[in-house]
């Protein structure tokens, strides 16, 4: 585990032992890339690593990866700037959604785990593009204390949901974040799991199934509601009680995710 104020020497030490395929040729070529291209913002020097990593050290996968990234930034400048977590909306998100990174014992280069639960489920306190945005500050916590590992796997507990929920949802910003899913992650998505889905979750897949490429429907399953199967895919010891794992609430998951974010608030402010 990093500091976020960890250096880049140290942090490009550390992931080089962790895996030996990064290399320093690499990074040189893809950032020489990067600024031919005087259309793109500065890219941090860490976050060259992450794409690199996630795109299996392909420098070509990895300058479009950024490319796409740059773009999906820009048109959605509500999702992916201003990020603060002590802001009055972000404490609206945690006060009606837990949206949390499962601790794990062990760390390393093993996959990280993610949960995301009603806290209420009144569709009046939900608010879609607060919650992503939530979630993608989450996910740069993650990466600058984590830095890479092996795959991110997104455990969502669907049990709460209604059709208001759905018209709450903007579309348009729905199929875009698809997008930014399927082309501009700095990580390897490994798995994508929705539990204790309904008909609301049938409908809500026919309506963004066009959306969704071949790639992330092979990532997806989708457990019905009472199913145990997820704990074939997930280990049981640390997933949260609520969806029938031996660990803490998903209460004390989201509880402590949103102190550490806290804690690092000037390093998120800085993004």
């Amino acid at each position: 585990m990093y500091k976020p104020e960890t250096s880049y020497e140290e942090f490009l030490k550390s992931e080089q032992e962790k895996y030996p395929e990064l290399n320093l040729k690499d990074i040189e070529a893809l950032k020489e890339r990067l600024k031919e291209n005087i259309d793109l913002p500065p890219i941090r020097d860490k976050l060259i690593v992450m794409f690199l990593h996630s795109s299996y050290f392909d420098v070509d996968v990895a300058y479009k990866t950024i490319v796409a990234n740059c773009k999906y930034r820009k048109e959605l400048p509500q999702v992916f700037e201003n990020y603060d977590p002590s802001d009055e909306e972000m404490k609206q998100v945690f006060d009606s959604m837990s949206i949390s990174i499962v601790s794990n014992p062990s760390t390393g280069k093993q996959e990280r785990i993610l949960y995301t639960n009603f806290k209420n489920t009144d569709p009046r306190e939900y608010d879609y593009v607060r919650c992503v945005r939530y979630f993608f500050m989450m996910l740069e916590y993650l990466m600058a204390t984590s830095g890479t590992f092996d795959g991110l796997v997104l455990t969502m507990n669907s049990k709460g949901v209604c059709w208001r929920h759905v018209t709450k949802t903007p579309m348009n910003t729905m199929k875009k974040l698809l997008g930014f899913v399927q082309e501009a992650l700095p990580v390897r998505l490994k798995e994508v799991h929705v539990l204790n889905a309904g008909n609301i979750i049938s409908m809500l897949f026919n309506i963004i199934r066009p959306f969704m490429r071949n790639g992330l429907m092979d990532l997806l399953t989708v457990f019905p509601e009472g199913s145990t199967e997820i704990f074939d895919r997930v280990p049981i010891d640390i997933m949260p009680q609520e969806m029938g794992g031996s660990g803490k609430s998903h209460y004390e998951y989201c509880e402590e995710t949103y102190n550490q974010m806290v804690s690092a608030r000037d390093y998120i402010l800085s993004l």
